[in-house]
């Protein structure tokens, strides 16, 4: 029971060593038990019901990870509970792919833990044996690593392996599996659009420059890569001159006409010289219409007036356009993102870049803008239109394909790849086992249960391929002994000796290693608690504090 203090600083409640241990193990264990069952190809689905605030049902049906974990960010008030919620949306932002895997390491790793620390095994004693074992893991994932490239730092497209970079693709989509959503044939089409948004130069790769738009209807196979972007804008006038084919403005700014100020008076004399406003919208329109261009993108709002006399010039003007899609729009033409056009500072050919515009139907009466690049040009940002037979279908196509383009991207950032099936733990794990009796004592236990934690995610997959967890993973330990690195379950189910060649079972080194250093990380920082405190005063407001009296500190 929690042991209550009250003092002349406060009160509080304070739990014993163990009662923190026993919390801390089994929060853990019910955050891992909600997605284990999903991991792996022939994992199952997530249906998640929650009353909203209207008294609504919202009901979706999911296997990813994330998705299942926020749905319990501000519902529960269990601290390590949300520390596992922020540890799975950390790594999802920073790599969107292997979320499900590293919170069942994290939870593995600290039910692990606890148990050993219960069983007489010092805190740091876990900590540096865990430690041990993740390093020797890194190691032998550097060994069995298969290149993307054939440099470490490759500047151009061709040092790439485009057909492993498909596999990559094809794994993340759909864990390997065809079939079942028919995306094996986009695989081409994701790696195609991450190397378009890839800067060698800066070393990055930007998916801000690969727009995605769901549209249900057709299947999810009909999805399909655009040289360009697809845009919820509808044009202001000039629908008529639709499509259009040739030049092409972005204007950062608005289009108006100058104004006048109000505490300003005018002279007769002045008074016609100056004309009147809407002779300043023809003026723009004849300044912007000197580029030749056939639509103009502005990011700002520009008025009817203006509008009226593009269209009448022959340009279809569009209006409001976020910053990223003017960035876009300036990756996919080719044009120069300028500031205002007027008639002292006109827009010019050199500003506009080429393209088609055309509107796209899609369900009932909504309709897309779609602007893609000339024929002969290679646009730097690309579209994704994801289809599926209804919206729900359509929205879960577009997630497997963003899970996709995320493991492109980390395999681009680091040209390396490892096995899976759990053919890369599994190796690990042999080679953590052998290291494990070169130290003493209770070390030595901790490398020894770092090694069974591997093991636990080709366990879960046997378990979720309806297989017996010891004797697939006996089976799987002799085919390792043998020499079959790459051993594992592949994406039917099956215990294979090469689970890459058998079914696509290629995933980012960067993933992989990034998802045991985070849960690694966060595990050594929860086994170090050996209390905790809850503070029991009742809330107060800062602001009702006294103001302290000049001169005290």
């Amino acid at each position: 029971m929690p042991e209550h203090n009250a003092t002349s600083i406060g009160s509080w409640e304070r739990l014993t060593p163990e009662e923190t241990r026993q919390g801390i193990q089994t929060a853990a264990a019910e955050m891992g038990g909600l997605v284990r069952s999903t991991l792996g190809p022939v994992g199952v689905d997530k249906m998640v019901v929650r009353r909203m605030d209207d008294d609504r049902l919202r009901t979706f049906v999911t296997n990813d990870g994330v998705a299942i974990l926020e749905e319990f960010e501000g519902e529960t008030d269990h601290p390590i509970a949300n520390q596992f919620i922020h540890l799975a949306e950390a790594h999802e932002d920073e790599l969107g792919d292997g979320t499900t895997t590293m919170t069942l390491l994290a939870s593995e790793l600290v039910t692990a833990g606890v148990d050993l620390i219960e069983e007489g095994v010092p805190p740091a004693a876990v900590v540096d044996g865990f430690s041990i074992g993740a390093q020797r893991t890194l190691e032998v994932w550097n060994e069995i690593g298969i290149p993307l490239a054939d440099t470490d730092q490759p500047m151009t497209r061709s040092s790439f392996d485009e057909s492993r970079l498909e596999q990559i693709a094809h794994c993340g989509m759909t864990n390997g599996r065809t079939g079942e959503w028919h995306l094996e044939e986009l695989s081409s089409d994701v790696v195609e659009a991450v190397l378009r948004a890839w800067e060698p130069q800066r070393g990055t790769v930007h998916l801000g420059y690969v727009s995605i738009e769901a549209i249900p209807g057709g299947d999810a196979g009909a999805s399909e890569l655009i040289p360009g972007t697809l845009h919820p804008y509808e044009p202001m006038a000039g629908e008529q001159h639709l499509p259009v084919d040739g030049g092409i403005l972005v204007i950062e700014g608005s289009l108006k006409p100058r104004s006048i100020r109000a505490n300003v008076s005018i002279s007769g004399d002045y008074s016609n010289s100056l004309g009147g406003l809407g002779d300043d919208a023809s003026a723009i329109a004849d300044a912007l219409a000197q580029s030749n261009a056939s639509a103009v993108f502005v990011a700002d709002d520009v008025t009817d007036a203006i509008a009226t006399e593009l269209a009448a010039r022959g340009i279809v003007c569009f209006r409001n356009v976020k910053e990223s899609d003017l960035e876009r729009l300036s990756r996919v033409t080719g044009a120069t993102i300028r500031g205002p056009v007027t008639p002292t500072a006109p827009a010019s050919i050199d500003d506009c870049g080429r393209g088609n515009i055309r509107l796209r139907d899609a369900e009932g009466d909504k309709t897309w803008l779609e602007v893609t690049a000339p024929p002969e040009s290679e646009p730097r940002s690309v579209g994704l239109v994801v289809r599926g037979g209804t919206e729900s279908a359509a929205a879960e196509t577009r997630r497997r394909i963003k899970v996709g383009l995320n493991a492109v991207r980390a395999a681009i950032k680091r040209p390396v790849a490892l096995p899976g099936g759990g053919a890369a733990e599994l190796e690990a794990a042999r080679a953590v086992s052998e290291l494990a009796p070169k130290f003493d004592g209770r070390e030595q236990l901790a490398i020894e249960r770092f090694a069974e934690i591997l093991e636990s995610l080709p366990r879960t997959l046997a378990r979720n391929a309806a297989h017996d967890p010891i004797d697939a993973l006996t089976d799987l330990r002799a085919r390792h002994d043998a020499g079959h690195v790459r051993a594992g379950i592949d994406a039917n189910g099956r215990l294979v000796d090469d689970v890459v060649a058998e079914s696509d079972a290629l995933d980012a080194q960067l993933v992989r290693t990034s998802s045991l250093t985070r849960s690694i990380e966060f595990a050594n920082s929860l086994l170090t608690i050996d209390g905790a405190i809850f503070n029991t005063a009742p809330p107060f407001d800062p602001e009702d504090l006294p103001t302290p009296r000049r001169g005290m500190r």
